[in-house]
């Protein structure tokens, strides 16, 4: 009996750390994307963006949470870099439902940036991001 309560306890305690940790790598919409970024809504779609290093990579899925062929899909950000000074950034498709960019310049602390989604018939709309880097 005693081991019981013990494995129940150990069990709530890591639960309770779960969704925690989450939040902790810059989740927003709580989905739990398994690339742990920051998810924002642009358009009809959800947009998850990624900072790992120099790269930056936008994941696109619709309203069901399924993935977008970003092919048609193209999206550019106005991010801070070091400074504060404003530096445009251009995706390309990167395979699937991702679009991804190369930052040539540094930034201080959390990715801040503007991203602008564009479908063939014009703009689907922007959202602002502010993610922590993972490592």
């Amino acid at each position: 009996m005693q081991r019981r309560s013990i494995l129940a306890t150990a069990a709530t305690a890591l639960a309770a750390l779960l969704p925690a940790t989450g939040q902790a790598q810059g989740a927003s919409s709580g989905h739990g994307h398994v690339h742990a970024g920051q998810d924002q809504k642009i358009g009809p779609y959800e947009v998850e963006l990624t900072v790992r290093g120099s790269d930056v990579v936008l994941t696109v899925l619709d309203d069901k949470e399924q993935p977008v062929d970003a092919a048609r899909i193209s999206a550019t950000a106005v991010a801070l870099a070091r400074g504060n000074e404003r530096r445009t950034v251009e995706f390309r498709h990167a395979g699937a439902n991702r679009l991804a960019a190369r930052l040539d310049f540094p930034f201080d602390g959390k990715f801040r940036a503007t991203v602008t989604l564009r479908g063939p018939s014009g703009s689907l709309g922007s959202a602002r991001y502010s993610a922590d880097p993972l490592r």
